[in-house]
């Protein structure tokens, strides 16, 4: 089997959640379980980002859910859309949705669906005007592009990655794949001025002030770029299972 990979790029302005990402680097969603069949998708994605850009995708999320003209990618009708915050803490989200389409031309999970059928897998994110699509394929992928890229809305494109490996798809879902260019930016200068010396060179106030970035998205970055190595410090190099590991935000006490 290979992984293919569908990236739609969107316009700004095509779609108020999209031009979020757009607008801002920092947040990225991929989903941590996503399923479907000709009919629906739903699944669990996992939003990552600055608190105050997290607030405002919990109201965009609001709107849409109220918005009863609402398209998919290829201009069918929602006729169904769900959605449920499942955890929440300033950094993240971990959200639930599901989505049904009326008759014509289907979005990318469900024309896979279509054309794969029972033992489909696939993964999603989303970052910048990107929306890319990971599956597991073993026939040709010709009937299945050809129906997407045909009946894709106007405002949207598609490029197309054909892998003989699946690398995304079978490494650890909990571990991002790399640092965004804006998290190595924040920790070359971190570095660079000093702030791990000891005794410590400059305060991330300082730095952001070098950089000319606020303060608050300066840690952010660096927060999420100090998370990133910890987590392959410890996957390369200790007995932790990565799996195992939960956000404090998810855990429920029980006496």
């Amino acid at each position: 089997m290979r992984e293919v990979i569908f990236t739609v790029e969107y316009e700004r302005g095509t779609d108020e959640l999209m031009d979020l990402f757009i607008d801002n680097p920092d947040l990225h969603a991929r989903s941590m379980e996503v399923h479907a069949t000709t009919e629906a998708v739903w699944g669990i994605d996992k939003v990552v980002g600055p608190a105050s850009v997290l607030n405002e995708y919990d109201d965009r999320l609001e709107r849409i859910d109220s918005d009863s003209n609402r398209t998919g990618m290829c201009g069918v009708p929602v006729t169904e859309w769900q959605y449920e915050t499942l955890s929440s803490n300033p950094e993240s989200r971990k959200i639930y949705s599901l989505l049904r389409e009326g008759d014509g031309p289907r979005s990318i999970p469900l024309v896979a669906a279509k054309h794969v059928g029972e033992g489909l897998i696939m993964r999603s994110e989303r970052r910048g005007d990107q929306s890319r699509w990971h599956l597991l394929i073993e026939d040709s992928i010709g009937a299945m592009h050809d129906e997407i890229r045909d009946n894709l809305r106007e405002e949207l494109s598609l490029i197309v990655e054909r892998l003989g490996e699946p690398p995304c798809l079978l490494e650890d879902s909990r571990v991002q794949t790399d640092l965004t260019p804006e998290q190595q930016s924040a920790l070359e200068a971190a570095l660079n001025h000093g702030y791990y010396e000891e005794p410590r060179q400059a305060t991330v106030t300082e730095i952001a002030d070098e950089v000319s970035i606020p303060s608050s998205t300066f840690q952010y970055r660096l927060n999420r770029a100090e998370a990133w190595l910890a987590e392959q410090f410890a996957a390369d190099s200790m007995t932790v299972d990565i799996d195992a590991a939960l956000d404090p935000a998810d855990i429920e006490f029980i006496q």
